[in-house]
C-alpha cells in the first residue's frame, strides 16, 4: 500500500474505531451537529448539477482527461473523513476501504470509480474544484451561476475557515478527545490555519 493510501486507510479505520466506541448519545449529537453542512453539501451539489455536471462529465469523465480526478492523491482533511464516515451506509464505507486497496494508478485519484468519487460526501477541496475553462464557459453563459458560486463559497467559511467556531475543527477536536491522531488534522496543525485561530483567540 502507498503511503498516500496507507494514510488515508488509517484515518478511515481511527474514525470506525472511535465511532464505534462512542456512546449512541454522542454520535445522535455529532449528527445534529453535522447537518447544516449536509444540507449546505446539497445546495454545493445542486449548483453542480444544474449548471456544471454535463459540461464536466464530458469533458473529463468521460475522457479520462480530468484535471480534478486525474491525479493519485487529493487533499482531504480529517473532518471530510470523519463527515462522510459518519453519513455513510457501510456498503459506502467498504467502498471506500477497498477503494485503498486499489493497485497504484497515476492517472486517477484512488476514489475514483466507475460512477464517479465512492464517497457519500467528497471532500470539500473536490466540491469546489473546477477548472478555470469550464468556470469560463458556464460563468460566461449564465451569469446568475456565477454570483450563486460566490455564495457557496462564503457560505462555506462558516464549516471550514477558523477565524470563529467552526465545524470542522469542532470536529477534530472531538475525535482528538477520543485519541484519535492523523495527519490530516490541520485545525489542530497546520500552521496557517493555527495562525488564523490564533488572530481570532481560538488557540
Amino acid at each position: 500500500m502507498r503511503e498516500y493510501n496507507r494514510e488515508q486507510w488509517q484515518s478511515f479505520a481511527a474514525v470506525k474505531a472511535a465511532v464505534e466506541k462512542m456512546p449512541d448519545a454522542e454520535i445522535g449529537a455529532l449528527r445534529s451537529a453535522v447537518e447544516p453542512y449536509i444540507a449546505f453539501r446539497r445546495k454545493l451539489h445542486a449548483f453542480h448539477e444544474r449548471f456544471f455536471a454535463p459540461l464536466c462529465v464530458a469533458r473529463c469523465f468521460e475522457t479520462r482527461l480530468s484535471a480534478c480526478c486525474g491525479f493519485e492523491s487529493i487533499f482531504t482533511f480529517f473532518s471530510d473523513q470523519a463527515i462522510t464516515y459518519l453519513v455513510s451506509s457501510p456498503e459506502e464505507r467498504d467502498r471506500i476501504f477497498q477503494a485503498l486497496l486499489r493497485p497504484y494508478r497515476s492517472d486517477r485519484c484512488v476514489y475514483l470509480g466507475p460512477k464517479g468519487c465512492v464517497w457519500a460526501v467528497p471532500p470539500i477541496s473536490c466540491a469546489f474544484f473546477y477548472c478555470d475553462a469550464v468556470k469560463e464557459q458556464v460563468f460566461a453563459a449564465d451569469s446568475e451561476a456565477a454570483s450563486v458560486w460566490q455564495r457557496l463559497r462564503e457560505a462555506e467559511k462558516a464549516f471550514t475557515y477558523p477565524d470563529r467556531p467552526v465545524l470542522f475543527d469542532t470536529v477534530e477536536a472531538l475525535f482528538r478527545a477520543h485519541g484519535v491522531d492523523s495527519p490530516h488534522m490541520y485545525f489542530h496543525k497546520s500552521p496557517g490555519l493555527l495562525r488564523i485561530k490564533r488572530k481570532a483567540g481560538l488557540a
